[in-house]
C-alpha cells in the first residue's frame, strides 16, 4: 500500500541581506545528453561490469557515451521493510544524520505527486579539497507498476538560479564551496519476499572543480557502497533492528 506523502517540507525561508551583490554562477555543462537519455543509460541492464564489493554491496559500473566520467551502480539485498526504507529516501530534508559529511539538506518545494526540488551541502573528507554542493530535481514513485513495495526515485539537475535566494545563501554560507557540474541518479527498492528487498543505487556524477575526470571516478566508486549501507543502517535502527 501507498503510504502518504510526507508534507513536512516546508518552504525554504532565506534571510539574505539586500541587495544580492553574488552573482549567479555559469555551470559548465558537461554533457549534450538529455535527462532522459541519461535515466535510460542508467536504467538499461546491458553494459555494467564488476567494479569493487563492500559489507554486501556489489558495485558495477559502465561507460556511456557522450559522459565524461563512467556511471555506477550499487545494489545490496537486505532483510528491510520496503515503505520505512523508501520513507527515509524520499524525506530527503531530513537526511543531514545519514551522514557526518552531509552538511545541509533544504527541500526547495515539493508536491503531492513526489515532485521534490532541493539542494544539499557535502562536507570535503579530504584536506585542501573544497565541500561540494548540488541542486537537484527529484521525483518519487510509490508502488511502481502497480507493486507493492517497488518503489523508486529519480534525480536530474535543478538550475539552482530557479532559487536566487536559496543560491546566494548557499554561496555566502559556503564561499569555498563547489557546485557540482554532473549529478545524476536514481534509487530502486525492489520486494524479494516478505521483510527483504534489494536495494539498487545508480549514479553518474562529477565533483567539478580542480578534480580530473580519473579522480572523480575514484571518488564516486569508493563511496558509492557507503550511501547504501548509510540508509541500511538508519532503516534497521528505525524498524528496531
Amino acid at each position: 500500500m501507498r503510504p502518504a506523502l510526507l508534507v513536512t517540507f516546508a518552504a525554504l525561508c532565506v534571510s539574505v541581506a539586500a541587495p544580492v551583490t553574488l552573482a549567479a554562477e555559469p555551470i559548465p555543462a558537461l554533457t549534450t545528453l538529455t535527462p532522459k537519455a541519461i535515466q535510460t543509460a542508467l536504467n538499461s541492464e546491458s553494459g555494467w561490469t564488476p567494479h569493487a564489493t563492500k559489507d554486501g554491496v556489489t558495485v558495477t559500473r559502465k561507460d556511456v557515451p557522450g559522459l565524461p566520467v563512467p556511471a555506477f551502480k550499487g545494489s545490496k539485498d537486505c532483510a528491510l521493510d520496503a515503505d520505512t526504507l523508501f520513507g527515509l529516501i524520499a524525506d530527503i530534508g531530513n537526511q543531514t544524520g545519514l551522514s557526518d559529511l552531509l552538511a545541509e539538506a533544504k527541500v526547495l518545494w515539493s508536491d503531492t505527486t513526489g515532485r521534490v526540488h532541493f539542494y544539499q551541502v557535502l562536507a570535503s573528507p579530504v584536506p585542501f579539497v573544497s565541500d561540494r554542493y548540488w541542486f537537484l530535481k527529484a521525483q518519487n514513485y510509490w508502488d511502481v507498476g502497480g507493486v507493492d513495495g517497488h518503489h523508486k526515485q529519480t534525480w536530474d539537475m535543478l538550475d539552482p538560479n530557479l532559487y536566487p535566494e536559496a543560491y546566494a545563501s548557499v554561496q555566502r554560507r559556503y564561499s569555498d564551496a563547489v557546485i557540482t557540474p554532473l549529478n545524476y541518479g536514481s534509487w530502486e527498492v525492489v520486494p524479494l519476499g516478505p521483510g527483504k528487498v534489494r536495494v539498487i543505487y545508480r549514479i553518474v556524477s562529477h565533483p567539478g572543480g580542480s578534480l580530473s575526470d580519473s579522480l572523480a571516478e575514484t571518488v564516486t566508486g569508493q563511496t558509492l557502497p557507503d550511501n547504501i549501507l548509510n540508509f541500511e543502517r538508519v532503516t534497521r535502527a528505525k524498524m528496531g533492528g
